[in-house]
């Protein structure tokens, strides 16, 4: 396990597989069909949220863990060990949950929890908490950890189209993308998050401009002689992910890059059709 706890939230989109090889904790956020609720990744899966998505009368909303749901996984641990905690977590500007962690942090008083804002999303979270994992089980100390978590945010670009700015609008999570509500539905928004911060890039005239424009744009993050990682987020659409992955290690000369399905947090505010590129660097 290391000399160190790694604690998430289900807004990094991590596949169970991940989670458990690692021994990660993860407070899952709670999505909303109308009277129904469920445990984000825990009652609910990418694949049945899109399900749903497809069937419900209710456009899902969601809400952010209790600062009770983060003071027990933290309990929990300190009850098992005296290991120091990090606690990493989606943007401030996207949702509370970072609030309710200090808040839980504040009423057990004073352990030793390090609570780190990834100015990020999904599998953009998900990076983070994979690398510090790895480097607790590599023994790292909590210092060096968190020194790699900043380099990391500072080293990550992520560009993605969606079919709809509907989800983000909805939801409130549209940021400055505000100026583009009313876009015709032939034109394809293609967003950043800057700081943290869903932001307008531009928009395309056409479906069939979107994968070459994201690649293009990949690969102008990319720093000369930078040595590139790369993965891919999608809102339930494999093929064009899939299609996006070959342009990618075509373009880049990356062998194999992985994609994911958007988690039901993520997918509630973007939609399906969502299609994104995360590129982070050394």
């Amino acid at each position: 396990m290391g000399n160190v706890r790694i604690v998430t939230d289900s807004t990094a989109d991590l596949p169970r597989a991940h989670v458990e090889q690692y021994g990660i904790t993860v407070v899952p956020l709670r999505v909303h069909f109308g009277p129904e609720e469920y445990l984000d990744g825990v009652e609910l899966s990418s694949e049945e949220f899109f399900q749903k998505l497809k069937t419900s009368p209710y456009h899902p909303k969601t809400s952010q863990p209790s600062p009770a749901d983060f003071e027990a996984a933290y309990r929990r641990l300190l009850a098992e060990s005296t290991d120091p905690i990090i606690s990493i977590h989606i943007s401030h500007k996207l949702s509370g949950t970072i609030q309710s962690a200090q808040m839980a942090k504040m009423s057990i008083g004073e352990p030793d929890i390090t609570l780190f804002d990834t100015l990020s999303a999904s599998m953009g979270i998900g990076v983070h908490v994979l690398e510090a994992a790895k480097a607790a089980r590599a023994g790292k100390s909590k210092e060096e950890i968190v020194a790699r978590l900043e380099h990391i945010r500072s080293h990550m670009e992520i560009v993605f189209a969606v079919d709809t700015l509907e989800f983000l609008y909805k939801n409130g999570r549209i940021g400055k993308a505000q100026v583009w509500i009313g876009t015709a539905m032939n034109v394809k928004p293609i967003l950043r998050l800057e700081e943290g911060e869903v932001v307008p890039h531009e928009r395309l005239r056409g479906q069939n401009r979107v994968i070459p424009r994201l690649v293009e744009l990949a690969r102008a993050a990319l720093p000369s002689g930078a040595t590139p990682h790369v993965l891919i987020v999608h809102g339930d659409v494999s093929d064009r992910a899939n299609e996006l992955a070959n342009a990618l290690e075509s373009a880049l000369g990356v062998e194999a890059i992985e994609s994911y399905v958007l988690g039901s947090v993520i997918g509630t505010n973007v939609g399906p059709g969502t299609l994104g590129v995360i590129v982070w660097w050394e």
